[in-house]
């Protein structure tokens, strides 16, 4: 039986985000040889998480990349046990992160995690690269 995990980067239980690091939850559905079989909402994110930074000194440069890595590991937690990332948009460091985690990413114009979801079993979702917000 295959087993897949795909994660829907949402604004709410059924709208699908535009902008994966402003969405407030992920919505989880396992699939078993393409049948839904669970779904759940998780927070993207603990609840009041406070990135703290040592007392070192970076440039701005590697700064911002540090501060990036830091905040991509906190927003990716919920996604660690998936197979595919669905959003309807996201930056080029986040694709990057979900691609190194593993995840397959689809930028979708399918606005409800209902509508890609059928797409996704039925073959015909597609992924636009024309949705990568660039950084």
């Amino acid at each position: 039986m295959a087993t897949e995990k795909l994660a829907f980067v949402c604004d709410d239980s059924t709208t699908i985000s535009a902008h994966f690091g402003r969405a407030p939850l992920v919505v989880v559905v396992t699939l078993e040889d393409g049948r839904e079989v669970a779904r759940e909402e998780r927070a993207k994110e603990r609840p009041g998480a406070v990135h703290l930074h040592g007392a070192h000194e970076h440039t701005h440069a590697a700064d911002h990349a540090h501060h990036h890595a830091h905040d991509h590991a906190e927003k990716f937690q919920a996604l660690a046990d998936c197979d595919v990332m669905i959003v309807r948009g996201a930056g080029s460091p986040a694709i990057a992160h979900a691609e190194q985690m593993g995840l397959r990413v689809y930028l979708v114009a399918e606005h409800t995690v209902d509508e890609a979801l059928a797409a996704y079993v039925n073959g015909s979702l597609r992924s636009d690269p024309r949705r990568i917000h660039h950084h």
